[in-house]
C-alpha cells in the first residue's frame, strides 16, 4: 500500500518587487521542506503582482529569463522535494502579453510539466471589482493537464485560479486519473468570502479528489486578496488552511482515501452523456 505524501500550500503577499517576492518563496519552501512536505505549492502569480495588469507585458521577462523560476528549480533540487509554481507571469513569445503558467518541478530539479491557464478572469462586479485578464493574459491553448507523481499513488490535476468556476474541467482531469487538484490561487477580496471555499470543496466532492489550493493574502500594490489557503479532503473535509497573513498549511495525503471516497460515492463512473436540454414555453 502506498504511504500518504505530505503536502504544503504556501500562502504569499506578493509585491511588485521579484528579488523581494523570491526571498519570501525560498524562505517558505524552506519551512515547508522542513514540516516534512514532499510537494510544495505555491499561490497563482508568486513572482509578481501588479496594480494595473497592462503593465505586465513591459514588466515580466520571457521564461527563459524568469528568476523565480529558476529559483524554484533551485529550491526543488536543494530540498529533494516536488514544487509546483503555483503560477509565475511570463512574458510571451511576441511580447505583446503574457502567459499565467504553473511549473511542475521534479526533486532534480528539472520543470517535468506546464500549464497555462485555460480562463482568464473577466468580470463585471462593479466599480473595482470590474477586471478583464484577457487584456494581457494569454489564454492556455494546450489540452487540460494531468501529471501523476512517481511512486505516489496520485495524479495531479493542473487549474489556475479562475479555473476553479469550471466543474467540467474538474470532471475531465478526474476521468484521466487526477486524484489531487491544484488550485492556485489570487482571489478576489470580493468574490472570496462568498465563494472560494464553497467551490473548492465542491469539486473536492464532485470528483473524490484532494484539493490543494494555495492563496494570495493581503495588499498587492493596493489591490487587496482574499487568503484562505486551503487543502480539502476528497469527501469535501477541510483539512488544514490559512488565515489572512503569510503561512503555510499541511497535510497528509492518501491514494488510499480517493479510492475509497470514489467508491463510496461512485459519481465519476454513474456520469452520463446527455442530449442538449429541451425547452419547453407553455403557451400562457
Amino acid at each position: 500500500m502506498t504511504p500518504p505524501i505530505r503536502f504544503a500550500a504556501v500562502q504569499l503577499c506578493t509585491t511588485p518587487d521579484v528579488e523581494a517576492n523570491n526571498r519570501a518563496i525560498a524562505e517558505a519552501v524552506a519551512r515547508g521542506a522542513a514540516a516534512g512536505a514532499q510537494v510544495v505549492c505555491l499561490p497563482e502569480a508568486a513572482n509578481i503582482l501588479l496594480r494595473d495588469n497592462r503593465r505586465y507585458p513591459a514588466v515580466c521577462v520571457p521564461e527563459r529569463d524568469d528568476t523565480t523560476l529558476r529559483l524554484c528549480r533551485e529550491l526543488a533540487a536543494r530540498h529533494g522535494i516536488w514544487l509546483h509554481s503555483g503560477s509565475l507571469l511570463v512574458r510571451t513569445e511576441e511580447g505583446d502579453r503574457i502567459w499565467n503558467r504553473s511549473y511542475l518541478i521534479s526533486p532534480r530539479g528539472e520543470v517535468v510539466a506546464h500549464y497555462d491557464k485555460l480562463h482568464t478572469f473577466d468580470v463585471r462586479l462593479g466599480g473595482q471589482g470590474d477586471f478583464q485578464e484577457s487584456a494581457v493574459v494569454r489564454p492556455g491553448e494546450d489540452a487540460p493537464l494531468a501529471v501523476a507523481l512517481p511512486g505516489s499513488g496520485l495524479t495531479l490535476g493542473f487549474s489556475i485560479c479562475y479555473d476553479l468556476r469550471f466543474g467540467y474541467l474538474f470532471h475531465g482531469l478526474a476521468k484521466a486519473g487526477a486524484t489531487v487538484m491544484l488550485v492556485p490561487a489570487s482571489f478576489s477580496a470580493i468574490t472570496g468570502p462568498l465563494h472560494w471555499e464553497t467551490l473548492l470543496r465542491a469539486r473536492a466532492i464532485e470528483t473524490g479528489s484532494y484539493v490543494v489550493a494555495a492563496a494570495q493574502c493581503g495588499e498587492h500594490d493596493g489591490v487587496p486578496t482574499h487568503g484562505q489557503s486551503r487543502i480539502i479532503g476528497p469527501l469535501g473535509e477541510v483539512l488544514a488552511g490559512c488565515g489572512e497573513e503569510p503561512g503555510i498549511a499541511c497535510a497528509d495525503l492518501d491514494p488510499a482515501a480517493v479510492a475509497d471516497a470514489r467508491r463510496r460515492l461512485p459519481c465519476l463512473e454513474q456520469a452520463r452523456e446527455l442530449a442538449a436540454p429541451r425547452l419547453v414555453n407553455p403557451a400562457g
